[in-house]
């Protein structure tokens, strides 16, 4: 019965780390080659590749046997006492193994010498344990790697659901804003669906990419503002003071970032009778953006509306995709709403 091939990525894992063991040992198998040449006795002579077996193969078997069987088994369930025992098993079959070895491959007299009862198993005790450090220095690296490559993961999986709840929020409020107009048969009703429909369709194109162009992401927000200053009308006055194209060139942001923001202006700045209003600045200096938005206060009796996923999702992807490098206000004065943020780009 032949065995099923192994999946592509598993033997590619494998490939890896054969190589990469493969690097590991060749200096050391090097070292005993020079060694071998530079010894002055004749009684090795000719017999280089055994030397190496019986020299290299019970350290080899040693280490993998160790540091893949006996560490994982039994050191790191914090049965020492245990690990320890079967350490010193294991060095005593090693050392029957290099003896066999070097009684099957090596001539005679290279045994007749008067070497201690205790060798090579006492080599082969301190070669594993010299190889023990290294062992977890490696365990470290590798552990911390898969630590911060599970940590991009869990970012990338949290970022996704932030961004899945940007397009029903911002759907959620125009839609209300429409409904408020169909039901007076505004005839700017159909103006606004159509720029509805574009700012979705960019929507939907831009939270495929991790980064957007500035200048792209810019105009989002003036057709938003736009949108909102036709749905409006002069009951609430909106200035708005963007970057121009040329200034936002060679600059990117993660889509959709600051429209939360933007929206809760105009969500809550736009529900007084009279007195509304929303003013909108976005600057840029070198790789620093720096928005400013003020709005007018609700009454206090709509003070709650809202779906109230706008600031916090906002906050949520800064300190992902932003750590350390943007600063966030949002709080209310005696007169008006004030938003504060700036971003290196």
């Amino acid at each position: 019965m032949t065995l099923p091939p192994l999946p592509a990525a598993s033997s590619r894992f494998w490939l890896r780390r054969v190589l990469r063991d493969g690097l590991a040992w060749l200096p050391i198998i090097a070292l005993y080659v020079v060694a071998y040449h530079a010894q002055k006795s004749s009684v090795y002579n000719g017999h280089m590749l055994a030397v190496l077996v019986v020299a290299l193969l019970p350290w080899i078997l040693g280490v993998y046997g160790n540091h893949l069987v006996l560490v994982p088994r039994l050191f790191d369930q914090g049965r020492y006492f245990a690990y320890f025992g079967a350490l010193v098993g294991w060095v005593l079959v090693l050392h029957a193994v290099a003896r066999g070895l070097g009684w099957l491959l090596l001539p005679q007299e290279a045994w007749a010498s008067k070497a201690p009862w205790f060798m090579p198993g006492g080599n082969i005790f301190g070669q594993l344990l010299l190889a023990l450090p290294f062992l977890f220095m490696w365990r470290t690296v590798t552990g911390r790697r898969q630590a911060q490559r599970t940590q991009l993961l869990a970012q990338e999986q949290q970022l996704r659901l932030l961004e899945a709840q940007v397009n029903p929020h911002f759907l959620f409020n125009t839609l209300n804003s429409l409904y408020a107009l169909s039901l007076a048969q505004s005839p700017r009703t159909p103006d606004l669906l159509l720029a509805l429909a574009q700012l979705m369709r960019y929507q939907l194109e831009s939270t495929l990419r991790a980064q957007v162009p500035l200048a792209e992401e810019l105009d989002y927000l003036r057709s938003y503002a736009q949108l909102q200053e036709m749905r409006l009308g002069p009951r609430c006055p909106v200035q708005v003071a963007l970057p121009t194209e040329e200034e936002a060139a060679g600059r990117t942001i993660a889509p959709l970032l600051l429209l939360a923001l933007v929206e809760n202006a105009f969500t809550y700045g736009t529900r007084r009778a009279s007195g509304s209003f929303v003013h909108l600045r976005i600057g840029l200096a070198g790789p620093r953006l720096s928005l400013s938005i003020r709005n007018a206060l609700p009454p206090a009796s709509q003070a709650e509306g809202g779906t109230g996923t706008g600031l916090p999702n906002t906050t949520q992807r800064l300190a992902l995709l932003y750590p350390g490098r943007h600063y966030l206000r949002a709080a209310p004065t005696e007169t008006e709403f004030q938003t504060d943020l700036t971003i290196d780009l």
